[in-house]
C-alpha cells in the first residue's frame, strides 16, 4: 500500500512535529501536498508554490529564514514574518504559501554546493522546501507531489523521487507525516545515463559539457551495486548521482537519495579508495557519529564510509587481496599520529586510523563467530539507530561475535 508506514498514533489531536513533520501513524486522513516550482536562471533561484487542498488537516506550519536565503513570502490565511522565523497558519479548504529561494551558494571562496547559471543548475531540495515544523490533526499526513516549470530552452529535469510524468514526481517518505522533496536536483541542458540494478533504478546526470564520466560511473555501478546491495540489504528504490566541474565545490556530498561527485573526481582514487562509494555508503547507511558532552563519535560513520570505499570493490573483484592490505597499510601509516579517535571532526588522518581499527573489528567479528557475522550485520543494525555512539557500536558488534572484542579495547577509544 502506497502509504503504509505513514501511520504511528498520537495521542494529542494537534501536534507539533519535528522537522519536516514527524513519524507517520496508522490510517488518517490525508490531505493533497503539491510543490509548484518556476525556476528563474535570470534570478539564480526559483519561485516555489506550496498548495494544500485541507488547511483543516494541517493547521500550521514555520521554518526558519536565517541564511535569508527566502524572500517575498506570501500566504492566504495567516502569515507571520518575525526576524528569523516564519510562521504560516492556513486557512479552512484551500491554502497556498509562495516565496522566492536563491539557490546560488559559494560553500568556500569561488567554490559552490548549489549553482544556477543561465544553462542549468544544480541544487538540493533541501534548500528549494525549507525544513518545517508542522502542527496538523491526529494522524493527519501528505500525498505529495513535485512539478517544475523550466525555462523554454532547458532540456529536462532529474531528482531522486519517482517521476510520474514529464516533470512532475512523487514524493513519498514513509518516515515522515509531512512529506519533503530533499535530495539533488538537477535541471536545464542535461544528460543522463540510466539502469536498473538489483531493483534499483540509477541515474547519472550532468550538465552538457561539465566532463562528467557517466558512463563510466554507470558501469561502475553494475559490478559494484551489488554487493553494496549485499551488505546492507535496505537500499534505494532511486538514485540519482550529479555532477559537475569547477567552480562547484571539488568534493562529494551525500544527501537520503542522492549524491553529488565533482567531475574530476575519480571514480577510484590512487590510493585504492572510492570517493563515490564513500558518498554512497553515507547514503545508504545513514549513520552519523553521535555528540555527546565532549565526545563526538563522527570516526564511526566517515570510518565505515572510508572502509567500504575500497572493502566493496575488492568484494566485487575490483583489486586482488594483496592490493586490499596494501591498501590497510597506507591508511594505518597516514593515521599513525592519532592518538584518540572520539575527536570533535574526523579529519583524515583520524579516519584512516578509524578504517584500521574497523578492519581488525571485523575480522574479530568474522573469526568469533566462526564466519557467520561480520561487519556488515553490525552496519545493519546501527543503521536503524542512525545518530550512533561507541557505546552502539559496541553493543551490535558484542551481539554478533557472542563477546567483548579486543579491538574495541584500544586506547585510541579511551
Amino acid at each position: 500500500m502506497h502509504y503504509l508506514g505513514k501511520i504511528l498514533s498520537y495521542l494529542l489531536v494537534a501536534a507539533v512535529c519535528s522537522l519536516s513533520g514527524s513519524l507517520s501513524a496508522a490510517d488518517g486522513p490525508p490531505y493533497q501536498l503539491n510543490y509548484s516550482v518556476t525556476l528563474l536562471p535570470e534570478k539564480a533561484g526559483a519561485l516555489v508554490k506550496v498548495h494544500v487542498d485541507k488547511g483543516q488537516l494541517l493547521h500550521k506550519i514555520s521554518f526558519s529564514n536565517e541564511r535569508n536565503i527566502y524572500s517575498e513570502i506570501r500566504a492566504n490565511g495567516k502569515l507571520t514574518i518575525k526576524e528569523e522565523k516564519v510562521e504560516w497558519e492556513l486557512p479552512q479548504g484551500e491554502a497556498t504559501l509562495s516565496y522566492f529561494v536563491a539557490l546560488t551558494n559559494e560553500r568556500s571562496p569561488g567554490k559552490f554546493d548549489s549553482r544556477m547559471t543561465s544553462d542549468w543548475a544544480l541544487f538540493r531540495g533541501d534548500d528549494l522546501i525549507p525544513a518545517v515544523h508542522t502542527y496538523e490533526v491526529l494522524n493527519a499526513y501528505s500525498v505529495a507531489t513535485l512539478s517544475f516549470v523550466l525555462p523554454k530552452t532547458w532540456k529536462s529535469v532529474e531528482t531522486g523521487w519517482e517521476r510520474t510524468a514529464g516533470n512532475t514526481f512523487t514524493v513519498d517518505n514513509p518516515e515522515r507525516r509531512f512529506d519533503r522533496p530533499t535530495g539533488w536536483m538537477v535541471a536545464g541542458n542535461v544528460g543522463t545515463r540510466r539502469a536498473t540494478v538489483k531493483k534499483t533504478k540509477i541515474a547519472i546526470s550532468a550538465p552538457a559539457g561539465q566532463h562528467m564520466r557517466r558512463m563510466d560511473a554507470l558501469t561502475f555501478f553494475n559490478f559494484v551495486w551489488p554487493e553494496l546491495h549485499r551488505a546492507f540489504k535496505n537500499t534505494p528504490h532511486k538514485l540519482l548521482v550529479v555532477g559537475a566541474g569547477d567552480p562547484m565545490w571539488r568534493g562529494g556530498l551525500s544527501a537520503s537519495n542522492s549524491l553529488f561527485l565533482h567531475s574530476d573526481r575519480p571514480l577510484v582514487s590512487e590510493n585504492g579508495t572510492s570517493p563515490l562509494l564513500h558518498e554512497l555508503t553515507h547514503m545508504v547507511t545513514r549513520i552519523s557519529g553521535k555528540v555527546t558532552g565532549t565526545t563526538n563519535d563522527d570516526w564511526i560513520a566517515e570510518g565505515l564510509a572510508e572502509f567500504y570505499s575500497f572493502e566493496l570493490l575488492y568484494r566485487a573483484d575490483g583489486m586482488t587481496k594483496s592490493r586490499r592490505a596494501k591498501i590497510i597499510r597506507s591508511l594505518s601509516k597516514w593515521g599513525s599520529e592519532v592518538k584518540h579517535l572520539r575527536k570533535s571532526k574526523s579529519t583524515g588522518p583520524v579516519t584512516a586510523r578509524a578504517v584500521v581499527l574497523l578492519n581488525d573489528l571485523d575480522q574479530e567479528i568474522r573469526k568469533r563467530s566462526k564466519n557467520k557475522y561480520s561487519i556488515d550485520d553490525v552496519v545493519r543494525e546501527l543503521m536503524a539507530v542512525r545518530k550512533v555512539s561507541l557505546e552502539d557500536l559496541t553493543r551490535a558488534s558484542e551481539k554478533f561475535a557472542g563477546s567483548k572484542l579486543e579491538a574495541l579495547n584500544s586506547a585510541l577509544l579511551k
